[in-house]
């Protein structure tokens, strides 16, 4: 398995070794070389060589040369016809050496020492020996043709060279084939005669190259056992440098260690450290010289910075010495030609890092951070050495990581910022400084990190400064409101603060946390009361949510939205969550105002990104991702959502962006037929369990429950939907656009739980609802959702008013859903021709926006509309959930519809159900084509229009 692993991407060699056993087979010659570094898999390529030689049936004699044999004379001679010439060997000596090739005994005769080791004396002596050799070799073909393999020919005596030369230039008719592996560096000797021997018109060259991404990836497949996300393959091929044999020991180390390719293991990649590469490596350092070892740990602990002067300091030697020792690591392949220097093989590096001890590599960080400082590098290159030192007393480390983590803070960077204000907390130079505890807590608020709480508590605990206390007490305010400790949030957002020496800037700060007490008051449990004690002044923002809570309509609503942003309010000076330009555009959307909505929500981002306000950041673009979603535009939506979840897992703090940006994320994945997909994303997130029972929650737990009822949990899916509306009834958190995310799934589960009765019942309450609000998406939701359950002439005149709400409007989602849903309508009333006009047209508007599940679904109904073809481009089909398979296997094994309900134990209006999402989801309209279709998968799509039968 390993020959066939290394060799991956080696076709065209392969291809040239079995051209030349056809012209050996011909009675001609011919001479291959294979030129490469170390490990690039020239050893297995003779072994396939070898293998093509005996399948053809030609003679193969092989020999390997040695480094340490090289002194010596006719060694690789010796190793290629001492087999053959073996007295038990079916070919008897004396044939193979009658005639010339009884010139070549003499090297072959063991039992005189004098000239078994040495070489022939004199170029008469040597000529004799050669033409001996050459007429052994055709002797040997007059039998069967031959094939010499000589591994490593670099390493070769330069007796065994002069005969390679020699019989290159004597090949033609001789019906043998040599071919031979090199290296490009090599003895000055050595590298003069292969380069003779290249130079022979029967000889063909060709170096190896590295493997490519693909091969890599094949390699990663059939060494442990599946195919690897990509961030893996791109890991392995950087760690590698396509090498095969660093390859194969990389994923031999990964299988060892339990690592399987997935995308969490991309980051431990890096960190390997193979043992026998480790060993060559550790082989090839001790012959240098001290001063070579020396520059080698400089590199390795600069990485990218390896610039002469750099390495010059860290290593304690002059520019003289640096530029010799360069040179001995070039000849012995470690590192690369150029500056900045760098190891041949990125996997190098880290074994010479790791074989440092503690002491030196502490030493090396700390010259090298002075060393790049000095020369005016980024702050953050040089922190990154810092945080690599040990704890001291020294005051220009604590002061340079403070100054790094202001640096990366201002990139958004928490992560980093957090790593460099620890190693700088750790420093005995700091004595628990209340600025640096501070800005920690702010950074590891950003990053995510319970401990935010503790290290802001602990500043605001230290601090004297009125200004300084005031952030403080905003920022753990933001910290408790995200670990769901809502109650101490408000009372500490809440609290009066004393006037500072700058009053303006202190009542600043006091009525920003105010207003966010008021909020986290206004989106948790049982404190919407206490919202006109807490607050100073309500912005209009927040006015506007009030309304939409109370049930005004969407004018009134909008109204209040747009003046707030009409207001021309100065952006925040602190970091805050829910701003009031996001709240306001928030509102317009519920209001059908989705354009206005994303100019705000993208302005809004991007202004507090480049001030630094990542939390404020951060929410902006989970508003806009659900702006994106109503629109039509999954993969904008779906990419932005996975950006905000990149650094959430189940410890994290749920700061107000991780809910909002996971219910797109689910709902994208849910019309997108990946649900299987959604499910993890959830559990990655920590987000499958009890959620916090606040207003920023309902987003998502109306898509868990939208969830659970595409995965057939119908129960589980009904249940979560129905706490959810009673508590945000009870608590003013009313969110209409939601209608447009649940309703229609809910009813049908409910027809499948309990009956169409309580299907119909909860569409007449959201419809009325939605009548009374007064927004398009809402209502045209509604009335879809309400005009399927009815059906007949009202059914069609609710989806037609539904239709023209939409129109004018981008919210291309609903829109698709209603075409579909208005098709299917008419299909069912006969009306052929119109059915497949909005079919098509719906089909389309699925397809152009990514809606996978819906276009499946129009695909369907337009079979059934007696369509044959169909075609709106290439169809990604939604997959059968497992209760849809079973169904449809026994559909198509010829049970009824009861006998399936008898034999699964679930009703007859379950089974319906699942045949006919199987049906949209296999783009099959009737019952006979469930078996072809569970074999071959749904119907190809083209690119096309519609043909009508």
């Amino acid at each position: 398995m390993r020959q066939d692993s290394l060799l991956l991407q080696r076709d065209r060699e392969v291809d040239l070794v079995r051209a030349g056993v056809r012209q050996a087979q011909g009675g001609d010659g011919a001479v291959i070389m294979f030129e490469g570094s170390h490990g690039v898999g020239k050893t297995s390529l003779l072994g396939a060589a070898r293998q093509e030689a005996r399948k053809s049936e030609l003679q193969v004699l092989h020999a390997r040369a040695g480094e340490l044999e090289r002194g010596f004379s006719w060694v690789v001679v010796r190793q290629l016809f001492e087999h053959c010439l073996n007295p038990g060997d079916r070919t008897p000596c004396d044939e193979l050496l009658a005639g010339p090739a009884a010139l070549a005994g003499t090297i072959f005769d063991y039992a005189d020492p004098e000239r078994i080791s040495g070489p022939p004396q004199g170029d008469a002596g040597l000529y004799r020996v050669l033409h001996g050799l050459y007429w052994l070799c055709k002797n040997l073909s007059s039998a069967a043709p031959v094939m010499l393999l000589i591994d490593d020919a670099h390493h070769a005596d330069t007796a065994s060279l002069r005969f390679v030369n020699y019989l290159v230039n004597r090949l033609e008719g001789s019906g043998v084939l040599l071919v031979l592996t090199h290296e490009p560096d090599g003895p000055a000797a050595a590298q003069e005669l292969l380069l003779s021997v290249s130079r022979s018109p029967l000889a063909r060259h060709t170096v190896l190259e590295p493997l490519g991404r693909e091969a890599v990836r094949e390699a990663i497949t059939v060494r442990l056992g599946g195919p690897p996300h990509d961030d893996v393959t791109a890991a392995c091929l950087a760690a590698s440098d396509g090498n095969p044999l660093h390859l194969m020991e990389l994923l031999d180390e990964m299988s060892r260690r339990g690592i399987a390719p997935e995308q969490s293991a991309a980051d431990a990649v890096p960190g390997l450290t193979p043992a026998r590469i480790a060993k060559e490596v550790t082989r090839l350092l001790h012959r240098l010289p001290p001063s070579a070892r020396s520059l080698a740990d400089a590199v390795a602990v600069l990485g990218g910075d390896a610039d002469p002067g750099h390495c010059a300091a860290v290593a304690a030697l002059d520019n003289d010495d640096v530029l010799l020792a360069a040179d001995a690591l070039r000849a012995a392949d470690i590192l690369e030609p150029g500056v900045p220097y760098a190891f041949r093989r990125p996997v190098v590096r880290q074994i010479v890092y790791t074989r440092m001890s503690s002491q030196a590599r502490n030493d090396s960080h700390g010259r090298s951070a002075r060393s790049l400082h000095a020369a005016g590098a980024d702050l953050s290159t040089v922190a990154e050495h810092l945080c690599r030192t040990e704890p001291g007393r020294d005051p220009w480390t604590v002061r340079t990581l403070r100054a790094a983590a202001v640096e990366v803070m201002r990139r958004a960077e928490a992560a980093k910022a957090t790593r460099y204000l620890r190693r700088a907390l750790a420093d005995f130079a700091a004595e628990r400084d209340p600025w640096i505890l501070g800005q920690l807590g702010s950074a590891e608020l950003r990053a995510r990190q319970v401990s935010a709480i503790e290290h802001l508590r602990e500043a605001l605990r230290r601090t004297h400064d009125s200004v300084v206390r005031s952030r403080l007490r905003l920022e753990l305010g933001l910290a408790l409101t995200a670990s769901a400790r809502y109650q101490e949030a408000i009372a500490l957002l809440a609290k009066a603060g004393t006037t500072g020496p700058d009053p303006a800037l202190t009542r600043s700060t006091e009525r920003t946390a105010r207003t966010a007490a008021a909020v986290v008051a206004r989106i948790t449990p049982g404190h919407r009361g206490a919202v006109p004690r807490i607050a100073v002044t309500v912005p209009r923002s927040h006015a506007a949510i009030e309304a939409l809570s109370r049930g005004h309509p969407s004018h009134r609503v909008a109204r209040l939205a747009a003046a707030a942003l009409a207001d021309g309010t100065p952006p925040c000076e602190e970091d805050t969550e829910l701003t009031d330009a996001v709240v306001a555009a928030w509102a317009l959307n519920q209001c059908d105002g989705a354009e206005p909505a994303e100019r705000v929500l993208r302005d809004a981002a991007h202004k507090a990104f480049d001030a630094g306000q990542l939390l404020a950041s951060a929410t902006a673009w989970s508003v806009l991702g659900g702006v994106l979603l109503d629109t039509g535009r999954l993969t904008e939506a779906e990419e932005a959502a996975r950006q905000l979840l990149r650094q959430q897992d189940e410890r994290s703090l749920m700061l107000a962006c991780v809910p909002l940006a996971a219910a797109v994320l689910t709902h994208c994945l849910v019309e997108t037929g990946r649900p299987r997909e959604a499910e993890e994303m959830l559990r990655a997130n920590g987000l499958t369990g009890a959620l916090p029972q606040t207003a920023l929650s309902v987003p998502l737990r109306i898509a868990r429950a939208r969830l659970s009822i595409c995965q057939d949990r119908f129960e589980a899916g009904l249940r979560e939907l129905a706490e959810c509306r009673e508590q945000a009834g009870q608590e003013g958190w009313l969110y209409p656009s939601a209608f447009c995310d649940y309703l229609s799934d809910a009813t049908k589960a409910l027809s499948i739980t309990t009956g169409p009765r309580a299907a119909r019942k909860l569409a007449v309450d959201v419809t009325e609802r939605a009548r009374a609000f007064g927004a398009a998406r809402p209502l045209a939701a509604a009335l879809r959702t309400q005009g399927e359950i009815v059906g007949g002439e009202e059914g069609l005149d609710m989806l037609e008013h539904a239709d023209r709400l939409l129109l004018p409007t981008s919210y291309r989602l609903e829109r698709a859903r209603v075409l579909v849903a208005l098709g299917a309508t008419l299909r069912r009333q006969g009306r052929r021709g119109a059915a497949r006009r909005r079919l098509k047209e719906g089909m389309d508007l699925a397809h152009g926006i990514g809606a996978s599940v819906l276009e499946a679904t129009a695909s369907a109904e337009l079979r059934l509309a007696g369509v044959r073809q169909i075609r709106s481009g290439q169809q990604q089909s939604a997959p059968l959930t497992p209760a849809e398979e079973r169904v449809a296997h026994k559909a198509a094994a010829g049970l009824s519809n009861r006998e399936i309900s008898q034999a699964l134990f679930v009703t007859v209006k379950t089974v319906e159900w699942h045949l006919s999402q199987a049906y949209a989801k296999l783009g099959i309209a009737k019952r006979g084509e469930l078996s072809r279709a569970l074999t071959v998968g749904p119907s190809p799509r083209g690119d096309g229009i519609c043909n009508p039968a």
